[in-house]
This record gives C-alpha cells, sequence and structure tokens, in this order.
C-alpha cells in the first residue's frame, strides 16, 4: 500500500486554530496547510470548544479574546474534560502580561505566545516543538 503522506509527518498532524480575526485565521491556516498540516478553524470560543470535543484535534492554537466564550474559559472546559485534556494547546493572545501568561499555563496551556512577536513560521515552529514533545510527529 503506497503512502502518500510526506516523510515529516505533518499531514498526520490536525492542528485547530479558534481566533475571532478572520486575517490571522486565514495567515496562520495557509502557512500551516502548506508546509502539510491538516488544519480547521473556528471563530469564537464556543465554536472552538465544540470542534474540540466533536473532532478532537492533535494540537489547538487558540486566541484569548474572543466573543461567546474567552480562550481562558475554553481552555479551562477542554482540561476538565477526560476526552480532551491530553490535546495540547498553544495559547496566542494579545496579552502578554506576566498574569495572564501564569493564568494561562496554570489552566493547562503547553505554550502562551504574544501575537505581537510572532510571523507565521514561527507560529509553524512551535506547533512542530509541541507536537514532537508529545510524540505526535517525530
Amino acid at each position: 500500500m503506497a503512502n502518500d503522506q510526506p516523510a515529516n509527518n505533518k499531514a498526520k498532524a490536525r492542528v485547530l486554530i479558534v481566533d475571532d480575526e478572520p486575517a490571522l485565521l486565514d495567515i496562520y491556516s495557509t502557512k500551516l496547510r502548506t508546509d502539510g498540516f491538516d488544519v480547521s478553524t473556528a471563530v469564537d470560543g464556543v465554536e472552538g470548544t465544540e470542534a474540540i470535543v466533536n473532532n478532537p484535534p492533535d494540537i489547538v492554537l487558540l486566541d484569548v479574546i474572543m466573543p461567546g466564550k474567552d480562550g481562558f474559559e475554553v481552555l479551562k472546559d477542554i482540561k476538565a474534560n477526560p476526552k480532551t485534556k491530553g490535546i495540547p494547546v498553544i495559547v496566542l493572545s494579545n496579552l502578554g502580561q506576566e498574569y495572564e501568561v501564569k493564568r494561562g499555563i496554570a489552566l493547562g496551556a503547553n505554550l502562551f505566545l504574544t501575537k505581537a512577536d510572532l510571523t507565521p513560521a514561527k507560529i509553524e515552529e512551535a506547533v512542530v516543538k509541541v507536537l514532537q514533545k508529545y510524540g505526535i510527529m517525530k
């Protein structure tokens, strides 16, 4: 049986991006798809939580400030659910205060990145790093 997956194993990694900024969703998802990831998106915390529970991804990129349910609430909910608590989460936020970073980590985020410091390439590097740490990617 032929294997059409790239040797780097990225195509097997499913990434969910939860962010209410359409431009950022487009930039991040385009970069990750171009590099072989299976990417889906959600535009708010409620939709993101439903997507995580109904079709658990390998990793979540999660904004904090969103309508409906903020990223901290999403993080708290998915980490409290036995079905989703093991999913790695990278918080991407415009917030960068130390107490906000500590709150995100305390709620179960694996990484807390400030959007102002990010490029699409840095997002991909962070995704790969976390997926490798969890043995999802080689």
